[in-house]
């Protein structure tokens, strides 16, 4: 018989920073389940702008990292300062209290994939120290470094969350799947198929693109803003892109960018000749090579009942709109029309990363993140005594229960 303590509802908050640095986000989870059969609804989000200073020496400091230098430890406390107000504000806006809060996941800023793969480490900059005293709540971070610590390379780690964050548990075997297309520093695909109770993890998919509006910005600053171009510039854009391995590249590597851009500007100079030919080229190539690797490498059946875009991508509207075209007779939702606060998913995914550390369920795929073996992700701080009693006993609730093989440690 399931005790009161497997069911009874539960709060988590994340904390984010999103890729392009300039808000940091939180967000508040009713959660009521445990592990993969629980439901995840989203009660509040918040977000708190960068200031420019601390902005600037992230992203200083985030080219330092991928040549191997360190980042200041002031711009790890300055971070987490930033969400130890932004937390608070979220708890107070919403009338939850922190003793309400089972668990706070901590995500600041990544740095330097390159620099990952050179030392085996993953840098990621917060002191959850500063955020568990400050608020009382056991803070859960360092999730990537749990699988590149088993060979992993914390691609598509953030599969298994969103696919919890956007799927309810069902009893139906008709339900279809859904899409999501994030369009940030980087483009990301996830395949979430139907989540059904008490099944194990179904076949998820992801596909990265190479860099979004890393590229984009880079472009940028280059532009000469003349009048615009007179033809599509798409296909010279595509061809130059798939000689390069665009793909491949990483949105956080200073080098494989530069690169990149030279052989953009080489190639179609015309591009860089007006910031609107820019967008609109850029935009126009983004959603036919969405559509077309969907359609290549997705399953074609069932068919997918909604495609959710989200991140800096669902507020340009012409790129929504030729992204539907594409899709005719599929659905096609942003963050912002589903009422989310712009960039703020990273936050709960942050939230329910906690939450599957707590219930002891592994949250990274070795098929897609190439580690050696399924773990638990995460690191513990502990918070106040009442808030770490709290905590020992859900563990305790999750180690009774009769776990998979896919999903033990």
């Amino acid at each position: 018989m399931s005790s009161f303590a497997e069911h009874a509802r539960r709060y988590f908050v994340g904390t984010a920073m999103t890729p392009c640095l300039r808000f940091m986000s939180a967000s508040i989870l009713k959660v009521d389940g445990r592990g993969l059969n629980a439901d995840f609804d989203i009660i509040h989000q918040l977000n708190v702008r960068t200031p420019p200073d601390v902005r600037t020496l992230l992203e200083q400091g985030g080219t330092g990292l991928a040549s191997g230098t360190q980042l200041p430890g002031m711009a790890s406390r300055l971070v987490v300062e930033l969400q130890v107000v932004n937390v608070e504000r979220l708890l107070n806006s919403c009338g939850i209290s922190a003793e309400k809060v089972t668990a706070i996941g901590q995500r600041g800023p990544a740095f330097g994939r390159e620099f990952w793969k050179q030392t085996g480490s993953a840098i990621v900059v917060g002191d959850p120290t500063i955020l568990a005293e400050s608020t009382g709540v056991t803070v859960i971070d360092h999730f990537e470094q749990r699988d590149i610590a088993k060979g992993g390379s914390a691609t598509g780690i953030d599969v298994l969350p969103m696919w919890l964050l956007l799927t309810r548990p069902v009893d139906s075997i008709s339900a279809r799947p859904l899409v999501v297309v994030r369009l940030d520093q980087a483009i990301e695909l996830f395949y979430l198929p139907a989540r059904r109770k008490n099944r194990p993890i179904p076949g998820v998919a992801y596909r990265r693109m190479g860099p979004g509006f890393a590229l984009l910005q880079r472009l940028q600053t280059i532009c000469d803003h003349q009048l615009p171009a007179g033809k599509s510039l798409v296909e010279p854009l595509r061809q130059t892109m798939l000689k390069a391995d665009a793909y491949d590249i990483a949105a956080d590597s200073e080098t494989q960018l530069s690169t990149l851009i030279e052989s953009i500007v080489d190639q179609v100079p015309e591009l860089i000749q007006s910031s609107t030919t820019l967008n609109q080229t850029l935009e126009n190539y983004w959603a036919g090579e969405i559509h077309h690797q969907i359609e290549e490498h997705f399953p074609p059946t069932p068919e997918v009942a909604e495609i959710v875009v989200l991140g800096r991508g669902a507020r340009r509207e012409m790129f929504v709109k030729q992204l539907a075209d594409k899709f005719a007779g599929i659905p096609v939702s942003t963050e912002v029309s589903r009422g989310w606060i712009s960039g703020s998913a990273g936050a709960s995914i942050a939230a329910i990363f906690a939450t599957l550390h707590i219930d002891q369920v592994s949250g990274n795929l070795p098929d897609l993140t190439g580690a050696t073996a399924a773990r638990i992700l995460g690191r513990i701080t502990p918070g106040s005594p009442g808030n770490w009693r709290g905590v020992l006993s859900q563990l305790e609730v999750a180690a009774r229960q009769t776990m998979t093989l896919r999903e033990a440690v």
